[in-house]
């Protein structure tokens, strides 16, 4: 149920005789999310940099008739209004944004945001802001390059500001797209230039991917003729090995939808690391792609543990390929994972069902207890997805509204909404233990106002330095701070590498599933995500809990939608490393090291 004495106590200091609107007051508004009752008066007396936390407060919370954070540019972009911001950019971040959104937006005259521009201004231009994707999709977009272009992109490779991984990643996209008539030098096999060079691959349609993917991964060898059709240098034997899982993942999300048959009927021996739980979990979803039944795979799904599933994660993962391959053991793994403890597992069963099931209001019973709200949200979103009739909808979505967890209830609101627009917006829960600890942290480290710094080591004595601001992000960091004093991160795994944009980690369970049991409350701003970035993966609003991705690019279009933390420090050294990580890396401690 809903507690009043906090909102009431809240309430009664932002009323008193001096208005003030504290950073202890923004972090327990911003937590309960509920509408503050400032007068227009009250806010105008409000010293200056009090109103300012007070608007971003107000902007964070969302409430109806509130102030909107993001501006329209980044909130519905247009051409109209970025090639404007194009013609306008001078700085190397407003002609990089600029870029961004008009290659998002698909114009042909993206390159206009880099117009005017001189090879003196190489000497400036940030080391790690990297330009050669953008001009890469520019191009294949309809820019062609000036030649003043030329000569600062020139500038830049004199000025060692080229990375020759992007530039040749960038020109296999061109070159499959008939732009350019051949590779450049193939350059130095490392796990970042395999993932780099085998995403620019996959770019391509299958029609041209299809003889390579067909014949030439078939072997797990240096000798496999696949590395030189990619621009790479032979690659060693130990660099293949730290690479296996992310090659893997490479060629499952390299296989179309709907999937042809023949993606699936590679000859060869298994690789070394085709039972990873990573590659697996990559695979399985690979095999979701295929529509209809695929010959001889039906005696490994009908075991008791189908292709190595060996656990009910994995299961959960492999149901929807099991769905259109054996239906029957679907309808097995389903009714095992929806009655089973684990949570996840159970959010993936919820979606494999088309209708409400006969037990719904036992399936809600299990539901409403998970620890993980990925569950939770599964099953509020299944009630349309069922199409049940709106006032049945709204009779299981009223319940929520009174979940103990804040998140539960806004996802809640926001279906109700769509049924009636009058729905009144959802009140504030009472703290759990954990959200208590987080407001207690978040509150401490925000009023000392120093920075954050978490050392974060990896496998293969790799170490980088993660520098938050507590206020900007108050909540956010204090929840990482938590984590990481009891250890939550050690031993768990990298799930994701995404060359040139971002590294996630922090998924209890190794991929990109799952949270510590809370979640916690966004607090976006307008800071820029620029290179090394420091970010929370999301689900959703306010659903960030213990995942966190670090930018090895800027992403322009992150801002103000991901709650951003800090960033790298050193970034010469920590995207380096970042930029050469191996999918699957072993994160081995998270360290506070201040305060």
């Amino acid at each position: 149920m809903s507690s009043p004495a906090p909102i009431l106590l809240l309430s009664v200091s932002l009323l008193a005789q001096a208005p003030r609107f504290t950073v202890r007051d923004a972090i327990q508004a911003e937590w309960m999310r509920q509408p503050l009752p400032f007068t227009e008066a009250q806010v105008k007396a409000l010293p200056p940099a009090d109103r300012a936390r007070l608007e971003r407060t107000l902007q964070r919370i969302g409430a109806p008739g509130g102030p909107t954070l993001l501006p329209p540019e980044l909130d519905k972009p247009t051409l109209g209004v970025w090639e404007a911001k194009a013609a306008a950019a001078r700085t190397p971040q407003q002609r990089f944004t600029a870029l961004f959104f008009l290659n998002r937006l698909k114009s042909p005259k993206a390159l206009m945001a880099l117009a005017g521009i001189s090879p003196t201004e190489a000497r400036t231009w940030p080391r790690h802001l990297h330009l050669e994707a953008a001009i890469a999709t520019a191009r294949l977009n309809g820019s062609e390059p000036s030649p003043e272009l030329l000569a600062f992109l020139d500038a830049m490779r004199k000025a060692g500001k080229v990375d020759p991984v992007r530039t040749q990643a960038a020109r296999l996209r061109l070159m499959m797209a008939g732009k350019e008539a051949g590779l450049l030098p193939p350059v130095k096999a490392t796990p970042g230039s395999l993932l780099a060079l085998m995403d620019a691959w996959n770019r391509a349609p299958w029609s041209q991917r299809r003889d390579l993917a067909l014949s030439a991964f078939s072997t797990f060898s240096p000798q496999a003729p696949a590395w030189p059709r990619l621009g790479l240098i032979q690659p060693s034997q130990e660099v293949l090995d730290r690479s296996c899982v992310g090659i893997l993942s490479r060629l499952a999300e390299g296989i179309p939808s709907p999937a042809p048959t023949e993606a699936f009927q590679v000859s060869g021996a298994p690789w070394p690391c085709s039972a990873h739980p990573l590659a697996l979990w990559y695979g399985f979803q690979a095999l979701a792609k295929a529509e209809v039944p695929l010959p001889g795979l039906h005696p490994a799904l009908a075991k008791v543990l189908p292709l190595g599933a060996s656990n009910p994660l994995l299961l959960g993962v492999l149901l929807p390929a099991l769905r259109r391959q054996d239906p029957q053991q679907a309808d097995r793994v389903r009714a095992q994972l929806l009655e089973g403890p684990e949570a996840i597992p159970r959010a993936a069963a919820i979606e494999d069902l088309p209708t409400p099931p006969e037990d719904l209001a036992a399936l809600t019973r299990r539901t409403w207890r998970d620890d993980q709200f990925e569950t939770q949200q599964t099953l509020i979103h299944s009630y349309a997805r069922w199409k049940m009739a709106p006032e049945d909808q709204k009779a299981q979505l009223q319940p929520w509204l009174q979940h103990p967890n804040w998140t539960c209830r806004w996802e809640a609101y926001q279906a109700l909404l769509k049924l009636d627009p009058r729905t009144p917006w959802p009140g504030a829960p009472s703290p759990t233990a954990a959200d208590r600890a987080i407001q207690d942290e978040a509150i401490r480290l925000a009023e000392r106002g120093k920075p954050v710094r978490l050392r974060l080591s990896l496998s293969g004595r790799r170490r980088l330095t993660l520098r938050f601001d507590p206020r900007v992000a108050p909540m956010n960091i204090a929840n990482l701070v938590l984590l990481a004093r009891k250890g939550y991160f050690n031993g768990r795994l990298v799930p994701r590498v995404v060359p040139d944009f971002v590294v996630q980690m922090g998924s209890p369970v190794d991929t990109m599933d799952g949270g510590p049991g809370h979640t916690v409350r966004c607090e976006n701003s307008l800071a820029w995500y620029g290179p090394g970035s420091v970010g929370m993966a999301l689900s959703g609003k306010d659903t960030g809990g213990s995942q966190f991705f670090i930018t090895t690019n800027a992403t322009p279009h992150l801002t103000g939608r991901y709650t951003r933390l800090g960033e790298v420090e050193d970034p010469d050294r920590a995207l380096k490393i970042l930029d050469d990580l191996e999918l699957g890396a072993k994160i081995l401690s998270m360290t506070v090291l201040e305060p």
